[in-house]
């Protein structure tokens, strides 16, 4: 046990930086994330499933800037992946098909296309208009023709046999009766002579057929022959044309098939290319076959020509469109249609090989997206598709592309109470991200943390075209960055905070340079902004609204420390414990935990105070004892448990009517044992009572008690740190509560206990007397 009495030299920060940032080589990375740096190696070469990567961290840290600098390095030696195309689906329209090619083959292939299209535009109709086409088309019809004769003169002749004539009309063939060798239709007027020819004609039937069925053969003959014809001459003309373009892509597989494949088609349509030119000079029907050669082409969605090594994307405003794709409908007569040329690539597939990088709550806000990346990932297929909300549309003739092979890995950006979330409550969650990535916000403060500190500083000015800082102003800032992590051996890396300083120095600042005057004057603008009910609190303790006792001695009263976190801004506030003792049962009473104004935390504290008590004076004789306490002019709820120390000495003293010294404030918490333990917010609580101390008159004598384990968490401002050095205040580090004893009872331990015992004693004594 051992009491310090802490001098200002003790507790000021040292660190100071020598040169300025002028002539600084900008550095993107902080040392002293090696958890961070592990994970990333292992989540960006571990290529397996789930290997995805959840990057956590508080905002500003720079987690989307070392994430894209950890994938850059990477992404460079790793191969650039293929071009993504879509085609069509010959044989089910509605479902396009994918092609992948090497990278920068898909413009290369959909020009070639293109160009072949338009080449046979002109063949086509060349080569059916040519004379050896029509040459070999009138042969064929010229033998169909002498062959139907030839059946038609033996069909005539058999007819006049049985007294038929053969009489050939446009609806076809037909016989009329032959009278004395005349033929005439007026004969069937003559009902002998028409019940005659029906029976003839009955007779003849059978025959009539077999040459009937002859002649048809011929016409299907001659349109197989002329279909056979047309097929050759559309494959001559389409391999001609295509011979090039095949002999360029031999060597690739997959284009090769491609071109096979549209060559066949495109010969399969070739009436099309005869449409088209047959219609020239009609602007309005030509542009409506025009758009029907799209079904030959090729949409290349992602193309990598210009990509060196794995493509990379941070997706700032990702929505479902903008990282899986759509597909732009497009209206006709009421009706919205897409074909595979209406397909837009998202950013899934234009990083396909490489990585995406995207803000957690951006993606959980909108609960498709989330999901659908998710069955992405466990599918490993990318599905282009409307929005889960667009397919209810009811006017719309929809496609479903075929779904494009997943490889991407996703780089998930958020803080810890998101992952937490989503690994309790997404059961999928964890078995996507295997690897987490976590930000320390609070990193040692190491020769080499202060080596890069200026380098940082210059990266962050040199990309905002800020003026350079001096000496002076970097040592102010990492002065800065040491008090936000609340301990002098450590130093705060949320840069947003220093930007933000930085930012407002330079637009404020004179001269050519930021000074450290600058970022002062800078940090206390900042402060004035923030701090209005702090200065309200201390004019009602100033005005006596708020009562407080800074000075002399009283029974049963302590000055506890308490923290307002208003989110950007927390400040400390002196508080009047008091205690009131008494003849009972029921121990330690809190008012706070009898009216429901406190928290678990403040009802665990006051129960080890009854622990500690129980320890300390009850062992020989049982204690006859009640006592409440309170936080004075508290009307809020009270929680965490750094005034057990300060509660356990009003309760002391309360019990004992011992004078406690009132220019002091108390903070720590209290095991069963009397061991101070550490608390948090300690510079806020010693320049909070040092605040209204000043405010209502500073005596020479008042000052904090403080856990010793604090020690390096005790970081204050400079009028704070002068007027310790002054003398004008005091801080004083503990161990044990007998320590507290000691300073604030101005009495040895022993004493101050064996006093505290006499009174419980007394107690027990007058209730076993009025039993009796």
């Amino acid at each position: 046990m051992a009491v310090k009495h802490i001098k200002a030299d003790q507790i000021k920060i040292t660190v100071s930086i020598k040169e300025g940032t002028e002539g600084v080589k900008p550095e993107t990375l902080f040392p002293g994330q090696e958890r961070v740096e592990k994970a990333f190696n292992i989540g960006l070469s571990t290529e397996k499933e789930g290997y995805n990567i959840y990057v956590a961290g508080p905002d500003g840290i720079g987690k989307v800037t070392y994430s894209l600098h950890k994938i850059k390095q990477v992404s460079k030696k790793k191969k650039t992946p293929e071009d993504i195309c879509y085609y069509n689906n010959f044989e089910e329209p509605y479902r396009p098909k994918y092609l992948l090619l090497p990278a920068g083959y898909g413009k290369k292939l959909s020009r070639d296309l293109d160009r072949s299209i338009d080449t046979l535009k002109e063949a086509v109709v060349k080569q059916f208009e040519s004379k050896e086409f029509e040459d070999e088309r009138v042969k064929l019809i010229k033998e169909a023709e002498e062959k139907r004769k030839s059946i038609l003169e033996q069909l005539k002749k058999e007819a006049e046999s049985y007294g038929l004539a053969l009489v050939i009309t446009p609806a076809g063939i037909q016989f009329l009766p032959i009278v004395q060798g005349k033929v005439s239709p007026e004969f069937l007027k003559i009902p002998e002579i028409k019940s005659e020819f029906e029976k003839k004609v009955e007779l003849f039937d059978e025959t009539f057929r077999k040459y009937l069925r002859e002649l048809r053969e011929i016409d299907h003959t001659l349109i197989d022959s002329l279909n056979e014809l047309k097929k050759k001459v559309s494959e001559y003309i389409v391999e001609n044309v295509f011979y090039r373009i095949e002999e360029k892509y031999r060597d690739i597989k997959q284009a090769l098939r491609f071109i096979r494949y549209i060559k066949e088609k495109i010969a399969e349509r070739i009436d099309l290319f005869i449409r088209w030119k047959i219609l020239e000079g009609d602007f309005f029907l030509q542009r409506t076959v025009e758009r029907e050669f799209n079904l030959f082409r090729l949409n290349v969605i992602v193309d990598n020509s210009k990509t060196e090594g794995a493509p990379y994307k941070y997706e700032e405003i990702p929505t479902f469109k903008t990282v899986f794709g759509h597909i732009a409908y497009k209206a006709e007569m009421g009706i919205l249609y897409a074909d595979h040329m209406s397909i837009t690539a998202g950013s899934l597939l234009k990083v396909r090989g490489g990585y995406l990088l995207l803000r957690a709550v951006d993606i959980l806000k909108n609960p498709f997206l989330w999901e659908a990346l998710k069955r992405s990932i466990l599918h490993k297929k990318v599905y282009i598709s409307q929005h889960p909300v667009e397919e209810v549309f009811p006017f719309q003739v929809g496609i479903f592309p075929e779904p494009v092979p997943f490889d991407v890995t996703i780089i998930l950006v958020g803080d810890n109470r998101l992952y937490n979330i989503l690994s309790v409550y997404d059961y999928e969650f964890n078995r996507l991200f295997k690897v987490k990535a976590e930000f320390d916000p609070v990193i040692k403060l190491t020769d080499k943390v202060i080596e890069s500190f200026p380098k940082i500083v210059k990266k962050i000015i040199t990309e905002e075209g800020m003026k350079d800082l001096t000496a002076d102003a970097l040592s102010q800032l990492i002065k800065y960055s040491i008090q936000l992590s609340g301990n002098r051996k450590k130093i705060n890396v949320i840069f947003s905070h220093i930007n933000d300083i930085i930012r407002e120095a330079d637009s404020t600042s004179d001269g050519n340079l930021i000074t450290g005057d600058d970022i002062k004057r800078t940090i206390k603008e900042k402060i004035f902004r923030e701090n209005l009910i702090e200065e309200k609190i201390r004019e009602l303790f100033k005005e006596g609204i708020l009562i407080i006792d800074i000075e002399g001695k009283k029974v049963g009263q302590v000055n506890g420390l308490t923290v307002y976190d208003l989110g950007s801004f927390r400040f400390g506030k002196p508080s009047r414990i008091t205690a009131s003792s008494y003849i009972g049962e029921k121990g330690i009473i809190s008012i706070e935990r009898e009216v429901e104004l406190s928290g678990p935390i403040y009802d665990k504290g006051v129960l080890i105070l009854s622990g500690y008590i129980g320890s300390r004076y009850g062992k020989d004789t049982p204690l006859t004892l009640s006592c409440s306490i309170t936080f004075e002019q508290s009307y809020g709820e009270v929680e965490g448990d750094s005034a057990s120390a300060a509660e356990l000495i009003a309760v002391l003293s309360s019990i004992g009517d011992i004078q406690i010294r009132q220019d002091l404030a108390i903070t720590g918490s209290i095991d069963q044992h009397g061991n101070i333990q550490p608390v948090g917010g300690i510079k806020e609580k010693i320049e909070g009572f040092y605040k209204v101390c000043k405010v209502i008159g500073l005596t020479g004598r008042q000052g904090v008690i403080v856990p010793s384990r604090n020690f390096d968490n005790i970081i204050l401002d400079d009028d704070v740190l002068e007027s310790i050095g002054k003398g004008d205040f005091h801080i004083y580090t503990v161990d044990h509560i007998d320590d507290v004893i000691q300073i604030v009872s101005e009495m040895k331990p022993l004493e101050f206990h064996q006093k505290v015992k006499e009174e419980l004693v007394q107690f027990y004594e007058k209730v076993s007397k009025g039993k009796k």
